[in-house]
């Protein structure tokens, strides 16, 4: 069977976890730092934005810890050298300051930097007016730690080098490109990040920093590093990642403090041999490099615990690699490596080791020597068999195998005992060995991908299980043995062969997420209904035409998919889901919407797609609370036309109604405030209200393949929209030119130069008419205008009718508008020679392009 790419979603999830493509490092390095981790627990990602998020009233530790926070995929380890815990001197530091104390900053501080705001109040008002606002009080805020993270700062305020006492100092997501030379007057501070801002250089006097203990610099613009930060005697931190740094710098190799360094995501190709010198360094982090060959001096770090170097182009481990003895962690995913030598396992304190995305295809037998080993990770190499010796590790938790040519287990996997989590997904296994069912603290099994035809009864033994996914294998049966897991939550069925659900499948009484899509089911089972607590349901891709009354007992039901089944009307008893927030009915034969629908109170995302639907149905408009709509026809009946009800939507984000038969988007859409994305392309409408160009908040526009002729002007107003598409359309305005740069800039640049051209030509056209209306049609051409008999009578009088046209029109009309509807009277009053005179004016006109 073909693998769908949804085979590939679960990998590829974890693998964002556990690969060296997202940059992971630490698992942790001090109790100091981060709470100590239970041994059950899985290493959880840690984001840029989580960088320093520290309390009002703050410890030392948690300052490093949010430090540590700061890098994007930190991992932590459970252990770590005990020096960082012993420079935490002080328990908790204060960060509130009363009045009183805030008064102690001197005023000419103050005026000193509200003068440097001024200065940039000039050259940029945005960015101005949140200084001016914000980072003042900010600033004052804290007499030990300031945060200033996202204020769109060009260059550090000045009050900041004035507050001697200062030890944490946060710039993250900022513009500024240099440090003032003034960052030396704070001598006190012990934590820097100055991360994600573009930064091309360091001041030299950051050496002046002699207390510096953590120094983020990660995420900018940084081809080297001043020899002066090798005077940092202090340092035990440095996140150097996301630069453009192509040789080691000689700056680092003195710090001989540096317990934890992270080059990551830079261009090094080498290590310099003086880097043994660095005898305190516990992690480094190398990945996503150009390094070829594994540099021989990394295996003479003597305190190195954690090692990650994934992502570049090594081909073989040194022997020198027995050195790392108290190595506990090594990741070198995403390289070449086409053996593993057996000094590797000679490291017998290795906890965790991921080779995942080699060209690996043999484990050595002395795998057995790692007694230590926690997780081993070879995902997505050429593996056809593994050692049966690795069954002698008998401290594994953690067993990943997907991705490789494997036809069978080792024959003792049942010594695995600590084994909690085996994924054995996209192999060639016909069979599932039933001594799994010997590893009682088993959680999660995953084996899609394979070509499994049962799996053994015994498997209910594994009580702990809480996650099984057997995904696309050749199951034709319900497996009984996994209704016996009452401690199952998690189970994925999809893309086998089972056309009936079994009653046992009840006792399965805490299953919260289930997955039967791409089966053969005839019916919507009534024993899923017995399935109280669950909360996702895919029964897609099926041949269900038909809901049991029973679906009511499952009342937190929350995602139901059904998409691509055999239903020629919407399910009536649906309505009774009273938690149901998604709803996928689409690639059905639909014909009509029940008014019951109204009871989905709740409902956040529905799908109507390639149904039968004669007439948009007016009943979805009663969904107050629906947040994306989807009724894209390709393959359904083409809808002609939206209700003016569809207002009532207000809080709706997403609408997709392409490939439809629309004619007008109706007035009403600019009542959706929070509408996000308008999908609306290929279908056959002309003109857009003006009414869209007040939807504030929408980022995402498709109306590629419509008949429009010309955009409305307001279009500046759409301060949000960063994608934007009317490819196929015959505008005029702007000119197709125009538009196919997707830049709503130079789109808005040409629509206002278009209105400023109409508003010249109309005040000609004005000329025109006004020396050339005739007397005996002078009565009818007024009215036609809709001028009261007291108007037309004063403009018989001087028949200056210049500012009365202008002034009638111009309340309800663009400058474009009026030139139309001119050329209309004209041409019911019978004035055919001013008409061709102002028609030609108006295309030569246009013929102009800006």
């Amino acid at each position: 069977m073909e693998l769908p790419q949804e085979v590939f979603e679960t990998d590829t999830k974890r693998d964002k976890i556990q690969s060296a493509e997202n940059f992971e490092i630490a698992e942790v390095f001090s109790t100091s730092v981060l709470p100590e981790k239970k041994s059950d627990e899985f290493p959880a990602d840690l984001n840029a934005e989580g960088m320093m998020e520290i309390s009002q009233k703050i410890s030392e530790r948690d300052v490093e810890k949010d430090t540590l926070h700061s890098l994007e995929n930190l991992e932590v380890f459970q252990k770590l050298s005990t020096s960082v815990l012993q420079e935490t001197g002080v328990d908790e530091i204060t960060t509130d300051l009363n009045a009183e104390e805030l008064n102690q900053i001197p005023q000419e501080v103050v005026e000193g930097d509200a003068k440097r705001d001024q200065l940039q109040s000039e050259e940029n008002p945005e960015i101005a007016e949140k200084v001016s606002t914000h980072i003042l009080h900010e600033v004052k805020h804290g007499e030990f730690m300031v945060k200033l993270n996202a204020k769109g700062l060009r260059e550090i305020p000045q009050v900041v080098f004035e507050i001697q006492t200062l030890k944490y100092l946060h710039l993250n997501n900022n513009e500024i490109k240099t440090l003032h030379k003034n960052l030396g007057n704070l001598t006190n501070l012990e934590i820097l990040s100055v991360e994600e801002n573009g930064l091309i250089a360091l001041p030299t006097e950051i050496s002046l920093l002699h207390k510096l203990r953590v120094l983020n610099i990660s995420h900018n613009q940084l081809s080297c590093l001043p020899k002066e930060l090798s005077k940092l005697g202090n340092i035990k931190q440095l996140f150097v990642s996301h630069n453009n740094i192509e040789e080691f710098p000689a700056a680092l190799e003195g710090l001989e403090t540096l317990e934890i360094l992270d080059l990551a995501v830079n261009n090094l190709k080498t290590l310099p041999e003086n880097m043994v010198s660095m005898k305190n360094l516990n992690v480094l982090n190398l990945d996503s490099n150009q390094i070829l060959i594994f540099p021989k001096v990394l295996c003479y770090l003597p305190n190195l615990i954690k090692l990650s170097i994934s992502g570049n182009l090594i081909q073989s481990l040194p022997k020198d690699i027995k050195e790392l003895r108290r190595l506990q962690a090594l990741s070198m995913n995403h390289n070449k490596l086409i053996f593993l030598p057996v000094q590797l396992f000679q490291l017998a304190k290795l906890q965790k080791l991921r080779l995942d995305d080699n060209k690996l295809e043999v484990l050595s037998d002395k795998v057995e020597n790692l007694q230590e080993l926690r997780v081993l990770s070879l995902a997505n190499n050429l593996f056809r068999n593994i050692s049966e010796n690795l069954c002698n590790c008998t401290m594994l938790e953690r067993l990943i195998l997907h991705g490789n040519q494997l036809t069978q287990l080792p024959n003792r996997m049942h010594r695995l005992k600590r084994l909690r989590e085996l994924c054995i997904s996209r192999n060639q296994m016909d069979n599932l060995d039933e001594q799994i069912s010997r590893i009682k603290d088993l959680s999660i099994i995953e084996a899609s991908g394979n070509a499994l035809t049962c799996i053994p009864v015994e498997i209910k033994n594994c009580m702990q299980i809480i996650k099984v996914d057997l995904s696309y294998n050749k199951l034709s049966q319900f497996p009984v043995g996994l209704c016996a897991l009452v401690a199952l939550k998690i189970l994925n069925l999809s893309g086998n062969y089972i056309s009936e659900i079994i009653t046992e499948i009840s006792f399965i009484e805490n299953l919260e997420h289930l997955e039967l899509n791409r089966n053969k089911l005839s019916s919507f089972s009534e024993h899923l209904c017995r399935l109280t607590k669950l909360i996702y349901l895919d029964l897609s891709e099926n041949e269900i035409n038909s809901i049991p009354k029973e679906v009511s007992n499952m009342k937190y039901l929350q995602v139901l998919l059904l998409y691509h089944n055999k239903f020629v009307s919407f399910p009536r008893k649906l309505c009774a889901l009273n938690s149901l927030q998604t709803l996928d009915l689409s690639e059905n034969q639909i014909q009509c919407i029940p008014s019951d629908i109204c009871n989905l109170q709740v409902i956040k995302d529905l799908n109507l797609s390639n149904s039968q639907l004669v007439s948009f149905p007016s009943e979805i408009c009663h969904l107050s609370s629906l947040e994306k709509l989807k009724l894209c026809q390709i393959n359904g009946l083409k809808l002609t036309k939206l209700p003016e009800e569809l207002s009532k939507l207000t809080c709706l984000k997403e609408l997709d109604i392409s490939h439809n038969a629309l004619k007008e988007i109706p007035e009403g859409i600019g009542e959706l405030k929070h509408l996000v994305s308008l999908t609306a392309n290929n279908n056959y409408i002309s003109q857009l209200p003006k009414s869209v160009t007040s939807l504030s908040d929408l980022q995402q526009l498709n109306l590629s393949g419509n008949q429009l002729i010309c955009l409305p002007s307001g279009l500046q107003h759409l301060q949000s929209l960063k994608d934007i598409n009317f490819d196929g359309n015959p505008l005029i305005r702007p000119p197709q030119e125009v538009c196919k740069g997707k830049q709503l800039y130079t789109i808005v640049c040409y629509l206002e130069s278009a209105d400023e051209r109409d508003g010249k030509i109309l005040q000609k056209i004005f000329k025109i008419i006004s020396g050339n209306v005739s007397f005996e049609n002078f009565e009818f051409f007024c009215q036609k205008l809709q001028f009261n008999n007291a108007e037309i009578k004063s403009l018989e009088n001087n028949r200056l009718v210049t500012n009365n046209l202008q002034n009638s029109l111009i309340l309800t009309l663009t400058p474009a508008e009026m030139i139309d509807q001119l050329i209309r009277v004209l041409t019911m009053t019978g004035m055919h020679y001013l008409t061709n005179k102002v028609k030609a004016l108006k295309l030569y006109t246009q013929s102009v392009k800006f």
